[in-house]
């Protein structure tokens, strides 16, 4: 049996029949992570977690296809594009209200060197205007925590696809939620 990366590099090259094994053996993994957020989002109307991932499938076969060359970087995708999908169905939902509240969700933050964790109440359009702009300045920290927050990936994971250690991984992720902190900061110029 060929591993993830081998997959990867087997679907980059243009191998249909990688991408149907890669998925088949993924599938179970990438329903866990789309129904982790919709759970964040709240739960969504008429959107499940089959629905999510056959959707992102489907926008992943649609666009560009796949991304990544490596478990972790495949995997950061997954979840930016399942974040994406849940958003752009949030915001078709709020379209038919008219303007309606805004849908509010819950974005833990890694506890700090002095132990404290925070709770931050974002709206997932800032949210998603915060990431793209993070994309921009800083693509590695973005990456992370597309696989942390998004992917579902844990520290160690992380690190042992970085081939870091699990330290390396908190002192960056601690770096990208304080540029994510600054970027969702209503009218000020993003730090670099």
């Amino acid at each position: 049996m060929q591993s993830i990366t081998e997959l990867l590099v087997r679907v980059s090259s243009g191998d249909n029949l990688a991408a149907n094994e890669l998925f088949g053996r993924l599938y179970p993994e990438i329903k866990r992570i789309a129904r982790a957020r919709l759970v964040e989002a709240g739960g969504v109307t008429g959107l499940d977690a089959t629905a999510l991932v056959h959707e992102g499938f489907l926008r992943m076969a649609d666009s560009e296809g796949l991304r990544g060359s490596t478990r972790g970087q495949f995997f950061a995708y997954v979840g930016r594009v399942l974040r994406t999908t849940v958003i752009d169905h949030l915001r078709a939902k709020q379209a038919q209200k008219r303007g309606g509240d805004a849908m509010l969700v819950t974005l833990s933050q890694a506890d700090g060197e002095d132990g404290v964790s925070v709770q931050a109440r974002v709206d997932l359009a800032d949210l998603d205007r915060a990431l793209a702009q993070m994309h921009e300045i800083d693509p590695g920290l973005n990456e992370l925590l597309e696989m942390n927050v998004f992917a579902g990936m844990s520290i160690d994971e992380i690190a042992c696809l970085r081939e870091v250690s699990a330290r390396t991984v908190n002192r960056d992720l601690v770096k990208a939620r304080a540029l994510l902190a600054e970027l969702m900061l209503p009218d000020d110029p993003p730090v670099a």
